[in-house]
């Protein structure tokens, strides 16, 4: 108590109580201000007027998301099958990062293992004639006996961005006529739900199975799929754990892409833009409505105040007049009877409205920001400059290439490795060391992936700098035509020299080819070190 109110105290105890009270009140409600407005260091957190309506919380991935997924996946399969912006974005994406599919390229590490570049090339050149056994049979890669490998890449891609995630299955199954047993198995991400549909806790969220550690060791999946209106059977769930347990084999692979720490289950690509994209969904409608109608609706009855003391004759009374009628429909060309003394008024909508243009077009530029594709690569219309469209180009494959490498790490490449594994045990790749040692095993598992490549829009002036980048040591002729047109180099070389040699086994020759035979450069270079020698 401060002196001035101890001083009160002595006149009017029940005074200085209540100045007391009130300074209390005043010093309380001066710090939740000053906590309210974090301190005034930034605006954001302040309690301005135009922040006062923004309602925020503090909990964490998991309380924040699992319960928004459902609708969150709905409305996202919603817009991807009805409305071209979406659509348009998720198709974009899938073909320039997978396109017809990830072709492999095994590339075993010889310094490692301890082989000639002979040696290894013989290596990659089995493993990639075994893969391709394998990939590109419906019956040996997939599970439902439906796609081959480039397939199923793309279908992972498209689930992943759609409901946010995917789980991949790889069970061993023996069928007839096929002569490897791994088998890949998607399952969609509704499947992936909590045993009895149980609430969420520490132990199982979003049907996910975590130890005491807080480590996935286990999903939980439903069947039949909790959308299935065809099957009315009571479901069940079945557990699988993530890695074998006797041989800590990875039995499931969980593509999603985390955006937060400990966060369980992915968000759909489309969750920021999902009520923009379906507003201007709305919009499109509305207008193209409404310029439909404007079409097929050229006039207006107009009807005079009526008149009581000029009679007008209508005719018999038992007959049905011509206006009376309500089986009115709009067509082109549809024309309405009106009464004696009504007149036609012409209807002018202006439709579409001029702002429609403008206005759909700066939606699409902040739905490309959210998705990282340049508005020119979003709606596939390239109006600036030649530089201004690369520029769109480049940053857009910086993207591409992110969820490329994306694709890669959690699908592909595990997918792959689990392949040769059994290839090994087999007896179809002979590398020894392969199932006994870790470090020999990832070396004999690198590998690059080849996709699509962008697109050139001056192509002699895209191949000029790539011929520039190799003269220069800047690149190398094997990364240059991966970039320029998703090739092997080593395959383009080869079959180079065979449409060489068949022209002259032809006699004939095309002024552009430059192409020649190594023998033939080094009796040219032997000449020209003969004549600097003579010189």
């Amino acid at each position: 108590m401060r002196l001035i109110e101890k001083a009160i105290s002595v006149i009017s105890p029940a005074w200085a109580a209540k100045r007391e009270a009130n300074l209390v009140k005043i010093q309380a409600g001066a710090y939740a201000r000053n906590i309210i407005r974090g301190g005034n260091s930034y605006t954001g957190a302040t309690n301005k007027r135009s922040m006062q309506d923004w309602a925020t919380n503090n909990n964490d991935a998991n309380s924040a998301m699992l319960n928004d997924l459902p609708i969150l996946r709905e409305r996202c399969r919603d817009l991807y099958n009805n409305t071209p912006a979406a659509r348009g974005a998720i198709s974009t994406i899938n073909t320039n990062v997978i396109g017809t599919g990830l072709i492999l390229r095994s590339t075993p590490d010889i310094e490692v293992l301890g082989i000639t570049d002979e040696v290894a090339q013989e290596l990659s050149d089995t493993i990639e004639r075994e893969f391709l056994l394998w990939a590109n049979s419906q019956l040996s890669c997939d599970y439902t006996r439906k796609l081959n490998f480039n397939e199923i890449q793309r279908l992972v891609s498209v689930s992943q961005q759609i409901s946010g995630d995917v789980f991949v299955l790889m069970p061993w199954v023996n069928r007839k006529g096929s002569i490897y047993d791994l088998k890949l198995q998607l399952i969609e991400a509704d499947r992936i739900c909590n045993p009895n549909d149980l609430p969420d806790d520490k132990k199982i969220a979003g049907g996910i199975e975590y130890d005491d550690n807080g480590i996935p060791i286990a999903i939980h999946i439903r069947t039949p799929h909790p959308g299935n209106t065809l099957d009315s059977s009571i479901p069940t769930w079945e557990r699988v754990e993530y890695y074998g347990a006797k041989t800590g084999r990875r039995n499931v692979l969980h593509v999603m892409e985390n955006e937060r720490i400990d966060q369980a289950r992915g968000v759909p690509i489309l969750a920021p833009v999902i009520e923009t994209i379906k507003q201007i969904s709305k919009y499109s409608e509305a207008e193209i409505a409404a310029a439909v109608v404007n079409a097929v609706l050229a006039v207006f009855i107009k009807r005079p105040v009526p008149d009581d003391t000029t009679p007008v004759d209508y005719g018999e009374e038992d007959s049905v007049k011509p206006w009376e009628t309500t089986d009115y429909q709009l067509g082109s060309g549809t024309w309405i009877d009106g009464a004696p003394g009504e007149e036609l008024q012409v209807v002018n909508a202006a439709r579409p409205s001029n702002q429609f243009d403008p206005f759909f077009l700066a939606t699409m530029k902040q739905v490309g920001m959210a998705l990282e594709l340049p508005f020119e690569i979003l709606i596939k219309h390239f109006s600036s400059s030649y530089s201004a469209s690369r520029a769109a180009l480049l940053e857009a494959w910086k993207m591409f290439r992110v969820k490329r490498s994306f694709i890669i790490s959690n699908f592909c490449q595990p997918a792959y490795e689990e392949f040769l594994t059994e290839a090994v045990i087999k007896g179809r790749v002979n590398a020894p060391g392969f199932l006994s040692d870790p470090a020999i095993r990832a070396a004999y598992c690198v590998a690059q992936w080849v996709g699509p490549t962008p697109g050139q829009l001056d192509p002699g002036k895209e191949y000029d700098a790539a011929n520039k980048a190799v003269e220069y040591g800047f690149s190398s002729r094997t990364r240059a035509t991966a970039e320029l047109n998703g090739q092997d180099f080593e395959s383009v070389i080869k079959e180079k020299a065979r449409e060489e040699a068949l022209m002259r086994k032809l006699n004939v020759s095309l002024n552009t080819s430059t192409f020649q035979p190594i023998a033939q450069l080094e009796r040219e270079q032997q000449n020209n070190n003969e004549d600097d020698n003579e010189t």
